[in-house]
């Protein structure tokens, strides 16, 4: 897919999703025409976070510090799961742009993806590079900073794996940092979670991650960090 259309079926997708559930009255969000990267990296996960506002407003039990300790999985031993309820989010804007990749084409270092344990009804739906400027004297946007990869099941059930090995993935939105820390074997995590929707993020041998998944079970995401993990670690 070329990286016009690309952003094209993102920004149709986003319209369409914020016209059915009519978010943009709930949060006056306006179109920033000077920042197309707005609509490529929210077009993502615009639907999730937006969800998320109107949850915050209107549930009284969702209260700052409210965590839940869920302990092991049944199917997974060395495993503790502490998950933090989302308590605060908000939009940021992003300067950067994207470009279309494929996955033959993902550099040697994360070749972890070819053992990704993704649910069956989740298909790979398209991947990209987001690229950042060096410094804010240049036009040119020349620093790779994370990749990003895509699986869908529906319209409304979706995994979205961004990864970079310079620092944190880079978000065009903030939810606040969560105090419980999770673990796979040694490796800690911070997991947050709205209902089916998941937030992950955690850094492995150098290599950083924020997922976010809606519709996956608890299971099915533990299996899936764990191949992350395990295909790094291999």
């Amino acid at each position: 897919m070329k990286d016009n259309e690309l952003k094209e079926k993102i920004r149709k997708n986003i319209k369409e999703e914020i016209a059915i559930s009519n978010i943009r009255k709930e949060f006056g969000m306006q179109t920033n025409k000077n920042k197309k990267v707005i609509y490529v990296l929210s077009s993502i996960c615009a639907v999730f976070i937006l969800g998320i506002g109107i949850f915050v407003g209107v549930n009284k039990n969702l209260l700052p510090g409210n965590t839940v300790d869920i302990g092991k999985t049944d199917a997974n031993d060395g495993v503790e799961l502490n998950i933090n309820k989302i308590k605060d989010m908000s939009m940021t804007s992003l300067d950067a742009d994207v470009k279309t990749i494929e996955l033959e084409n993902l550099p040697e270092e994360f070749t972890f993806i070819e053992n990704l344990q993704i649910p069956e009804e989740y298909n790979f739906e398209n991947g990209y590079t987001v690229y950042t400027r060096e410094n804010t004297d240049t036009a040119e946007y020349n620093v790779l900073h994370d990749y990003i990869l895509n699986y869908r099941k529906d319209d409304l059930n979706d995994i979205k794996i961004a990864f970079s090995g310079i620092e944190a993935p880079i978000r065009d939105y903030f939810i606040g940092d969560g105090d419980k820390v999770s673990k796979i074997g040694e490796v800690e995590l911070v997991i947050s979670q709205w209902k089916e929707m998941y937030i992950v993020t955690f850094e492995y041998k150098d290599i950083y991650f924020d997922i976010e998944t809606t519709g996956v079970t608890r299971n099915e995401l533990v299996s899936l960090l764990q191949s992350i993990i395990d295909g790094i670690g291999g």
